[in-house]
């Protein structure tokens, strides 16, 4: 007897089944992981949004510290602080101010999240560079006057020799003891405050303009002093700083003991002198801590990384 054949129309049908279940195994794969990177995607937006917020709040309370002068703990170039942070339940953020050069500042904020995806953190880091004005130079001697300064043989006028930080303090600044020079421009009224000496009992730190040409009662302070006109001293003074005086200054009686600098425009055609036993000695450091106090950020310009690691 003969075997029946089966009819090739079966084998046909089974090899048509086998294949579209594979086509719609494979289009279902395909929907899956277009579905599975369509929610990664959005779940990795949604924290770099979450960093970038971290990091842009950051930045604001960051500016803030600068603002109030959080910078001038910067004393040298090369200092750096953290000066704010703040850690959430999936992120945290932090502030650090650099002062890579005397004359600027820079900002860094750095936040990091956690994603939702796993092992996948996101990352934001902001970088702010700000330029700082100094509204005059730094003097170059321990006394400067439009004219030449005179000095009796009791007074003291050194340039003592550099320290280690007393050198950082004079980059590119050579320093002699006198020097005859136009007076350049003196700091605004409006970052100076108006001070009449005879109402200060205590030593002042900060930058204070003279409301009355002779000092007759004794002063002590720690930034700057300007005076608008001769200054006639009357009376000690002891300043850890810049005394910066229009006009010229005259001795009568009162010491003057400066450990920084001495400028004199001698506005009024005068010229300036010392007392016997008066002393001044040229101080970089303290002269740029003083110019700090007067000095102002500068705008400034920004730039952004964005990382998912």
């Amino acid at each position: 007897m003969c075997a029946r054949r089966e009819p090739p129309r079966r084998g046909i049908a089974l090899l048509l089944a086998v294949a579209i279940t594979s086509v719609v195994g494979l289009c279902a794969l395909a929907l899956w992981r277009t579905s599975a990177g369509s929610s990664r995607a959005l779940v990795l937006e949604r924290a770099r949004t979450r960093a970038e917020g971290l990091a842009s709040d950051g930045m604001s309370r960051a500016l803030q510290q600068v603002s109030i002068g959080a910078w001038r703990a910067l004393t040298l170039p090369g200092a750096h602080m953290s000066i704010d942070s703040t850690h959430t339940g999936r992120g945290h953020w932090r502030a650090t101010l650099g002062r890579p050069t005397w004359s600027a500042l820079l900002l860094r904020v750095r936040s990091e999240t956690a994603s939702g995806a796993r092992s996948v953190r996101a990352q934001r880091d902001e970088r702010i560079l700000i330029p700082l004005l100094a509204p005059i130079e730094i003097p170059a001697a321990a006394l400067t006057g439009d004219r030449p300064w005179s000095v009796p043989s009791g007074a003291t006028v050194e340039v003592p020799p550099a320290t280690p930080q007393e050198r950082a303090c004079r980059r590119n600044i050579v320093p002699v003891v006198k020097r005859t020079a136009t007076r350049g421009s003196a700091p605004p009224h409006d970052v100076l405050v108006a001070l009449d000496a005879d109402t200060i009992t205590r030593p002042l730190v900060g930058s204070f303009r003279l409301t009355k040409a002779t000092l007759t009662s004794p002063l002590r302070v720690t930034g700057m002093v300007v005076l608008d006109s001769d200054l006639v001293i009357a009376a000690d003074l002891q300043l850890s700083g810049v005394l910066f005086v229009r006009g010229s200054i005259h001795p009568a009686g009162g010491q003057l003991d400066v450990t920084g600098a001495v400028v004199a425009g001698d506005s009024l055609g005068g010229h300036s002198g010392l007392g016997t036993g008066d002393r001044v000695r040229y101080d970089a450091c303290a002269i740029r801590r003083a110019v700090d106090l007067v000095t102002r950020p500068a705008p400034s310009a920004t730039w952004t990384r964005m990382s998912l690691f």
